[in-house]
């Protein structure tokens, strides 16, 4: 931990189980790619419309990448399948970029292989140049459209290798009986005639909290496999299109954890030939696990286009995508009849995709070409249907809400016992909405009630609006909005040092001094970091020491943690402090666990500076430019720049009276202020009430003492 100080680590239960992870970045460099225009009137430039050229720096050399524009990787409109919390199965098709995913390769270099998006700004993908792996990001808010090319390499792989063993293969491979006509395969004509592979995906709950329950972005990093996928496939003349995609947010619907890998495979099959495909009807499909052990997953041989057998799966571990869709087109190879690589196989490079232990440096092999045309000549005729341009397979009674549908409740003998929806995928007479926020026993609820009550004092509440089943989008406070503890609002949160040494330590705890984030966090190892970048640790600069991993003080007790964590107590001799913290390794990551220990998004690191990315950050950079004088210093602005007026006050700028809330939060007011008022005023008559009842008891106290007198100055009048 330094010269200046010692450290003493107190491990969690359980230690820490690092998932085996085959790839990492070995370099990175910062480049800057440079569109080129093509010179008018060039020959081809009329026939490739949406091409693309960039000049591309690369370790020293200048590299001219020519990319074309991928025309069936996405139907017009995706089928999102989802879950509520109840299990009920819902479609979204939400937007998605169209015309914006690319194919290509370096100039000059015939072996290169390009895959890159345009999507989110930028180019982001992967490179493969004379046997070597890159992957292309653009830097976040860069201004001078900045990169990271960071170069892929693996590391040894442990005992990581593909599910389907070679003993399996021999089985499946026995049970698979061709006419003997079967080997006569014209490569020539084979090949002329494109294939089209449409892949339904289903991804695991481990996976979509790994990605922080955010469906948007899992969503895109699906895309983004299918794409990397698609190029691997195209020097069979073929075209992988992802047609559906099924998020498991809920819960899993197949059995995952504590599974063998075969074990998973036999009860995805059944499920998506019970459940996928009868609402998709494709090709294949292909399902992504958080964690498997000892494996990159597995697939059944020779099943493209068998409903009863068309499945596979393999783990999505991590942030890299580009290890992960190899060992996607390695199962998917498997599909189609390609076995695993012998010796004398090869595809250039000593390390093809259909080797055994999930390494690759190369594209398919020979031998895979081989496999690959026998059996798609003659077994596979699913693969001629050109993609549809939209998701068409769409009937009442499939307990999907499609378009025309006010619900679908499933089969009679179901729409029997719901309230709401008659077996014609209508609402029963007088019914208005089926679920929802803002749906009640079949009726909406009234306008002005609460939908999302607020989370904390930098949430806003949202309500329901009475013509609506659902909820308005979720508002918060503006971020930059003054909160306690010294704070200021971030995405509707309030962060401090002093907050999260609390929520670590107990109520005793206190945030450190500087010297302890100076110590501790300077070093970018796992005790101390601003974050990390693959398998590496960065070290924190300046105020940023500050935005690493929070140091606390006066720490009394060690209470119970989550398992695997680590606390670290650091003691400064110099000065006599006593720093404590926790660590997150990396393996942590992997296994979904969540960092209780480091510094927050918002979190402030000096005076006019904040926390965000693990980075001290001027605090204009929040934009923090409406006032309290906009909504007459009646409400606060929510993060939309718009006035949330307290109550008594409409807006948008709470000039005059009204019931409260935004323009985004629906109407607010009369039912929750009735029911404030109610309590207000319950609390006024209960005073009331016990203010009388306490002049009552005093004036019969004084009635009882003074009859007491009065009995004892009679008795001494006798005595006389």
């Amino acid at each position: 931990m330094g010269a200046a100080g010692t450290a003493l680590l107190l491990l969690g239960l359980g230690g820490l189980l690092a998932v085996p992870d085959d790839w990492g970045f070995s370099s990175s460099e910062v480049v800057i790619p440079r569109r080129l225009t093509p010179r008018g009137g060039e020959a081809g430039e009329a026939e490739e419309p949406g091409r693309l050229s960039y000049l591309l720096p690369l370790e020293g050399r200048r590299h001219v990448l020519h990319l074309r524009p991928k025309k069936l990787l996405l139907p017009r409109r995706l089928p999102v399948f989802t879950f509520t919390a109840r299990g009920e199965l819902l479609e979204e098709q939400p937007y998605v970029p169209q015309g914006c995913y690319y194919r290509g390769a370096v100039e000059g270099a015939p072996d290169s292989l390009a895959t890159f998006s345009t999507c989110f700004g930028g180019l982001w993908g992967m490179l493969q140049l004379q046997g070597r792996l890159y992957q292309v990001e653009p830097l976040p808010a860069s201004a001078t459209f900045e990169h990271r090319v960071s170069r892929l390499v693996e590391r040894p792989p442990g005992n990581l290798t593909c599910g389907l063993t070679d003993e399996e293969i021999a089985h499946q491979a026995a049970q698979f009986r061709p006419p003997a006509s079967f080997r006569q395969v014209d490569w020539h004509d084979a090949y002329i005639h494109p294939k089209y592979v449409e892949l339904a995906v289903a991804v695991d709950n481990g996976r979509y909290k790994f990605r922080k329950n955010n469906i948007s972005a899992v969503i895109q990093d699906t895309i983004l496999l299918i794409s990397l996928v698609d190029s691997y496939f195209a020097p069979f003349k073929a075209h992988i299109s992802l047609k559906a995609l099924e998020i498991w947010n809920d819960t899993d619907k197949v059995k995952v954890i504590n599974r063998t890998v075969r074990q998973i495979l036999t009860d995805w099959t059944a499920y998506q030939s019970k459940e996928i495909y009868p609402r998709v009807q494709q090709d294949f499909a292909h399902l992504y696990v958080f964690s498997i052990a000892d494996t990159t997953g597995t697939a059944n041989l020779y099943s493209m286009c068998k409903k009863t057998k068309m499945a596979s799966l393999s783990m999505l571990p991590g942030n890299n995508l580009v290890g992960p869709s190899k060992w996607t087109a390695h199962k998917l190879g498997h599909s189609c009849g390609i076995v695993h690589d012998g010796a004398y196989c090869w595809c250039g490079r000593s390390l093809c995709i259909m080797n055994a232990f999930g390494r690759f440096e190369g594209g398919f092999s020979n031998c895979s070409f081989d496999s690959y045309f026998v059996y798609t000549q003659k077994r596979t005729s699913c693969l001629l249907n050109f993609p549809g341009l939209g998701f068409v397979v769409e009937r009442c009674g499939n307990k999907v809400v499609e378009s025309g549908e006010q619900c679908d409740c499933g089969s009679a003998r179901e729409c029997k016992e719901d309230p709401c929806c008659l077996p014609n995928c209508t609402l029963r007479p007088g019914m208005q909405c089926l679920s929802g926020p803002c749906c009640r026993r079949c009726q909406f609820l009234p306008a002005k009630e609460v939908c999302r009550p607020k989370k904390s004092e930098c949430d806003l509440e949202e309500f329901c609006n009475g013509t609506s089943n659902l909820c308005p989008s979720d508002m918060y406070i503006q971020d930059g909005t003054p909160c306690s503890s010294n704070a200021v609002c971030y995405r509707g949160t309030c962060h401090s040092h002093l907050e999260r040494c609390r929520s670590i330590f107990g109520k005793e705890a206190k945030e450190a001094p500087l010297p302890c984030y100076d110590e501790v966090n300077y070093h970018g190892d796992r005790f101390g970091n601003c974050g990390y970048e693959q398998e590496y640790y960065l070290f924190c600069e300046g105020d940023s020491t500050l935005c690493g991993r929070v140091q606390c003080v006066n720490v009394q007790t060690i209470p119970s943690m989550p398992e695997h964590t680590t606390v670290i107590q650091t003691h400064l001799k110099d000065r006599n402090i006593t720093c404590w913290g926790t660590e997150y390794h990396l393996a942590m990551g992997t296994l979904g666990l969540s960092d209780i220990g480091d510094v927050q998004d918002g979190t402030l690191c000096g005076s006019d500076l904040i926390c965000i990315n693990r980075t001290c950050h001027e605090l204009s950079l929040l934009n923090f430019n409406c006032k309290p004088e906009k909504c007459n210093h009646r409400g606060v602005c929510n993060n939309q720049k718009h006035c949330h007026c307290d109550f008594g006050w409409a807006p948008p700028f709470c000039e005059t009276p009204g019931d409260g809330g935004s323009i985004d939060s629906g109407p607010a007011g009369k039912p929750l202020a009735d029911e404030v008022m109610i309590q207000i005023w319950l609390a006024f008559l209960l005073r009331i009430i016990l203010f009388m009842a306490s002049l009552i008891l005093t004036k019969l106290i004084k009635l009882r003492k003074k009859a007491k007198e009065e009995r004892e100055q009679r008795g001494a009048k006798r005595k006389r």
